[in-house]
């Protein structure tokens, strides 16, 4: 009894230490919610592509080494199964699912129909097989990756279906997996036995299942590799179905989840050792592991006194697994996901790498280094009497709540105005019924308003006169008011910059000191645990809403596109990127308006003052050239405007030597061939 009773309580110590690490219950669930939210924003009003959010951080896991996947629909595309009828599918390019002579899981497609809106990677990557047309996922593979090395100058990672930007090429926190697929409204027959499998503990529900087969499924480019013509194949993928599976668990569920993933992470570099490959145990058998374990045991099994017999079945899962080689993939179970892979030696030596991984029951732990300090290492300190390491403050958990939804909502773009998306975020803030709604939906309805407002301002010409060009700028400094009261950067520093291509320079700087003047919390790719802590400080446990908070003290970069040149200041025109935005973090951008500002007024005393201001934000670790190369070609345009040659082609070639983010959009040696052509 001593024995059970130590393993409940170090179990409910565990509870207490992953609700630190992943957060508690109510911390997942804004974090589900809100992913749900801002994909139905981003996808409102699209007509070619829509985006789905997934991996661990979209289904509400926010560790070290969390995925940020997203997948990409081309809205263009739809594939059908065997006597489907095509005509509900008009204007769209048709494919039918054929067998790939593989095992099951994949598919050939057939093109049966072309539509009005055929991309260039489509039909590039057709082949001819026998008199029937087929789409080759290698073909159509190499085309996008090649795409985003010509676009962006970098080489991306191929994973499977996805290319991966590492954080440094992407400025997120973290790497991001981007996957292209097609649409397959049909629920797949190979799929059929899941539908209609016995289960004895209920889960997943009937009315869950109805959802995901009414929902259907995708097709990702990759193929069997074990298959003799893997570059033809598609694979089917189930990316909704996983995420509504996750979103419908529990709490203690939840946890075993991400404690999985977690050990998974940890020993990872061990299996590269052993086997030469980290992912022979990949993160989606462990996924696929923890549904069958759902499956197979009653909800009451699911407690925070048995998190670590939780634990343990699913390794006995595994174990099983691999001792059969065969893995069985959660929604076709007669594809083996172990096939090719787990064999002979591999297969024996991953057999005792595991059993002995089991046998150190609470040990597994505190292997690995991944994540520092283990969670095993927590449990030890916790035990010996550190409970505020776990058990966090009401103000602390409320920091955590409001940095999540703030930093979610402000890193989020809405920059395709469309009618359709007004009137879900109308829909949105009038059913709004917490904070987080209200400040969400109204965020993004004020930003979309700011947006339509630049794209208002790029409308007037002399050809329309006057009073024509006079109410464009009035609206357009209407739309750009709102979003300038909800938060400093971008929405303040974006009217500033329409009064200052609207010559009222007084305004402008007004603006921008406000900016330059006041602390903020950045949200970039990281946020210092100081900023943190005046956060919680300042505003937590005092009863500010959250747009209350959001107005004092956070702010996001400013964003300008080619779409809207004419708001970009024209000094700033060459680091317009042809795909994307121009990223300027706000202190550095609110000086270099200020400059303008004094330079055009011919003010050569507070020029010189706001110069040397930018010269000393150079250094700040958030926003200056340790992570903005953009910073440099600012002190470098300044240094050029004033005369000063030498300095400014020092900034530019220290900014062409940057190691920082979208390097590839950095116009830094054209401005250096410029300069000296004018010497």
């Amino acid at each position: 009894m001593s024995d059970q009773g130590e393993l409940y309580g170090d179990s409910w110590i565990l509870h207490y230490v992953l609700d630190r690490m992943i957060g508690n219950q109510e911390m997942v669930a804004i974090r589900r919610k809100l992913t749900l939210v801002l994909e139905q924003i981003s996808n409102a009003g699209k007509d070619n592509c829509n985006m789905i959010l997934a991996g661990s951080m979209a289904e509400g896991a926010y560790m070290d080494g969390s995925d940020d996947d997203r997948m990409f629909i081309n809205n263009n595309v739809v594939v059908i199964c065997r006597d489907q009828d095509t005509s509900t599918t008009p204007g769209k390019t048709v494919f039918i699912a054929r067998d790939a002579h593989s095992r099951p899981g994949y598919v050939n497609l057939e093109l049966i129909k072309v539509g009005h809106r055929v991309s260039k990677h489509l039909s590039e990557s057709i082949v001819l097989v026998g008199d029937l047309l087929f789409l080759s996922s290698g073909k159509y593979m190499r085309s996008l990756t090649d795409e985003c090395s010509y676009l962006f100058q970098i080489t991306t990672d191929v994973s499977g279906p996805a290319n991966t930007f590492v954080n440094e090429q992407t400025r997120t926190g973290c790497d991001v997996d981007v996957v292209r697929a097609f649409i397959c409204n049909s629920w797949p027959t190979e799929a059929d036995e899941w539908v209609n499998r016995p289960r004895l503990h209920e889960w997943p529900g009937k009315c869950l299942i109805d959802q995901i087969v009414h929902d259907g499924c995708y097709l990702v480019p990759v193929g069997d590799k074990t298959s003799p013509n893997p570059a033809l194949q598609w694979r089917i993928s189930f990316v909704t179905a996983e995420r509504k599976l996750i979103h419908s668990i529990g709490h203690v569920q939840f946890q075993v989840y991400c404690l999985i993933r977690y050990l998974k992470k940890q020993i990872s570099p061990n299996l590269k050792q052993i086997y030469g490959d980290a992912d022979i145990v990949s993160s989606y058998v462990m996924k696929t592991v923890f549904f069958y374990a759902l499956e197979f045991t009653p909800l009451s099994f699911w407690r925070e006194k048995n998190l670590f017999l939780c634990l343990t079945l699913c390794l006995n899962i595994l174990i099983t697994w691999v001792n059969a080689a065969y893995c069985p993939n959660y929604f076709i179970n007669t594809n083996n996901m172990f096939l090719g892979k787990v064999r002979g030696e591999n297969q024996q030596k991953l057999l005792h790498f595991l059993v002995d991984l089991h046998n150190m029951t609470w040990g597994c732990l505190s292997i690995g280094a991944f994540s520092k300090p283990s969670i095993g290492e927590y449990i030890r300190r916790v035990k010996r009497g550190a409970w505020e390491l776990v058990l966090a403050t009401p103000a602390r958990l409320e920091r955590e709540s409001d940095l999540t939804i703030i930093e979610g909502t402000m890193v989020s773009t809405t920059t395709a105005i469309h009618p359709k998306l007004f009137k879900h975020l109308s829909n949105l803030l009038c059913k709004s019924e917490s904070d987080m709604d209200e400040y969400v939906a109204y965020y993004h309805m004020t930003r979309a308003l700011s947006c339509k407002g630049m794209e208002t301002f790029e409308k007037p010409s002399p050809s329309r006169g006057n009073k024509d060009t006079y109410n464009c700028l009035r609206k357009s400094k209407r739309d750009m008011t709102p979003f300038a009261s909800v938060c400093s950067s971008p929405g303040l520093l974006m009217l500033a910059t329409y009064h200052y291509q609207t010559g009222n320079y007084n305004k402008t700087l007004e603006m921008c000191g406000h900016v330059i003047s006041s602390w903020r919390c950045f949200f970039a790719d990281h946020l210092y645990k100081e900023d943190g802590d005046r956060y919680e400080h300042l505003y937590c446990g005092r009863g500010y809403n959250l747009l209350y908070k959001c107005q004092q003290a956070c702010v996001s970069s400013v964003q300008f596109s080619r779409t809207c040149r004419l708001m970009c200041p024209s000094q700033l025109h060459p680091e317009l990127p042809l795909i994307g935005d121009c990223i300027i973090p706000p202190r550095p951008y609110a000086i270099f308006l200020s400059f303008l500002c004094y330079h055009d007024l011919g003010d050569t005393r507070r020029r010189d003052a706001v110069l040397t201001q930018l010269q000393t934000v150079k250094h700040d670790r958030c926003q200056g050239v340790s992570k903005w190369w953009i910073v440099h070609n600012i002190l470098g345009i300044c240094y050029e405007m004033i005369g000063d040659k030498e300095r400014s082609l020092r900034e530019y070639t220290e900014s062409m030597g940057a190691k920082t983010a979208f390097q590839c959009h950095n116009p830094a040696k054209a401005r250096i061939q410029q300069l000296k052509q004018a010497l």
